[in-house]
């Protein structure tokens, strides 16, 4: 089993985070906590944390992403995702570091996305 643990500092507010952060399409649905391939959210702390299980079709996968309020204007997004290779395909991918990158570049798309404007298009950065 593998463990991916990566944050990101978001400048905006930590409400507006946890928002967009099970809002946000880019984001698949089973690591924001949904019912995509049959993972569900097994704890739902809002503005805190949502953990999830991938459920019988993601076995072996399961996750938890935190929400740190830095300042009043800067959150601190962390996520912890446990993954469990299927296959020489998987382990390959996985020993190769592709699922770390594609983590770092989703967060980073989330990040990006937050700054300039969210879903409501306000610009939550000043």
């Amino acid at each position: 089993m593998g463990r991916i643990e990566e944050s990101v500092e978001v400048d905006a507010p930590i409400d507006a985070v946890y928002r967009e952060w099970t809002e946000y399409r880019a984001v698949p649905v089973c690591m924001r906590g949904g019912a995509e391939h049959g993972a569900a959210a097994t704890e739902v702390i809002p503005q805190d944390r949502i953990a999830w299980d991938g459920g019988p079709d993601l076995s072996g996968h399961s996750g938890v992403v935190t929400f740190h309020r830095v300042t009043d204007r800067t959150t601190r997004l962390m996520l912890q995702l446990d993954t469990e290779p299927h296959g020489l395909w998987d382990h390959l991918v996985e020993g190769l570091g592709f699922t770390d990158r594609r983590i770092i570049d989703v967060l980073t798309a989330f990040k990006e996305h937050v700054e300039h404007g969210g879903s409501g298009g306000s610009g939550l950065a000043a």
